[in-house]
């Protein structure tokens, strides 16, 4: 068997620390102390506490929540191997399912999984030619595979020369001026990652690409929405873990209450309503986790957002270009649209040209 790394996530070209430094806290991302991928994993992992801040400052952030089995996070990294000289993927295929297989022309097989089903194959044995790859993309995913990654309390980040790092993918032609962090009032979606394999089958892209999004500024009702989609990875803020009584979140109002200063008046009164009484339970000695409970659908959340090329293709279907799906998810979903074509051109060509035809003052 021959494996050949054909392509893992790659950071977002037209996403700048220097240009970031003014919206939320996106920049901390570089303030991992690994591989961008593995950044990416740890900010996932650090959103879902709100403790961006703390970016590089636990080298066994990863380590740990992969050991405790919290493992939604190593899911927002995908890599792509080629096979040749045997069909043992097709029983990956079969071990997990959340793998994806594709046999080329020339008889070589297309692998794509994310780190957590990578994990998964190794523990079982199988695809250990495929690890080497695996620990310079992200190495303290596999640090119960390495020897010379250091354990204990006191550990520290494996040195460079430990571990080789990931080999440089082909540098994409794109309009990273499409690709940039689009606000519109409290919404921003991000395109943190994404994996472009960059072979010429449309239909293969559309299972071995992927593309990793941070959504900061919309509604729990909005969430519940987009986690419907099964097939998909998500970490999201935590209301257990992040609580109401440090002001860290506010209500997001829909544009019927903004042109109704009757009903604008009734959401601030419930909302500041419902902050007092959530700060009572508070001081009465109640959890956050249990007085989160009152918390309505309105309450502003954040979460990253993983799927490949066909799950988006499903998403946008639903949610972009159809005009009977809610607004919220509606407008998140053209703004995806428009930086996954900008990434995929030949992916997402029918869902453009329908978005266009539909929703021409959005384009």
């Amino acid at each position: 068997m021959n494996i050949e790394l054909v392509a893992y996530s790659q950071a977002n070209p037209a996403l700048d620390p220097a240009d970031l430094l003014e919206m939320s806290d996106l920049a901390t991302i570089w303030n991992g102390a690994s591989t961008y991928p593995e950044n990416v994993i740890e900010y996932a992992g650090r959103v879902c506490y709100r403790s961006t801040h703390r970016m590089g400052t636990a080298p066994r952030f990863i380590v740990n929540r992969v050991k405790e089995g919290h493992e939604d996070i190593i899911e927002h990294i995908v890599a792509t191997v080629r096979v040749r000289n045997s069909d043992e993927p097709l029983r990956w295929r079969m071990l997990n399912r959340h793998s994806e297989v594709t046999q080329e022309a020339d008889g070589s097989w297309l692998v794509s999984a994310n780190t957590r089903v990578w994990l998964d194959l190794f523990r079982r044995g199988i695809g250990l030619q495929a690890m080497p790859f695996l620990q310079a993309i992200a190495p303290k995913v596999y640090a119960e595979f390495a020897a010379d990654i250091p354990s204990g309390n006191g550990a520290h980040a494996p040195e460079p020369a430990a571990i080789p790092p990931p080999p440089a993918m082909p540098s994409l032609d794109l309009d990273t001026s499409c690709l940039r962090p689009r606000e519109e009032g409290p919404l921003r979606v991000t395109l943190l990652a994404f994996t472009q394999p960059g072979i010429d089958d449309a239909e293969a892209q559309l299972h071995h690409g992927s593309a990793t999004f941070f959504f900061e500024g919309i509604s729990r009702a909005c969430t519940h929405q987009l986690v419907r989609h099964r097939l998909a990875s998500f970490s999201q803020e935590s209301q257990r873990y992040v609580g109401l009584d440090k002001g860290e979140w506010s209500a997001v109002v829909p544009p019927a209450f903004k042109d109704n200063k009757g009903a604008q008046a009734k959401l601030d009164e419930a909302w500041e309503f419902i902050q007092q009484l959530y700060l009572e339970l508070r001081k009465m000695g109640i959890r956050k986790e249990d007085a989160r409970f009152l918390l309505p659908n309105a309450t502003e959340t954040r979460i990253v957002t993983s799927m490949n090329f066909a799950a988006w293709s499903h998403f946008l279907w639903l949610r972009a270009v159809d005009k009977a799906a809610q607004w919220e998810i509606r407008r998140l979903g053209q703004l995806v649209l428009e930086m996954l074509y900008t990434v995929a051109p030949d992916v997402f060509q029918e869902h453009w040209n329908v978005y266009r035809e539909k929703f021409p003052a959005s384009t």
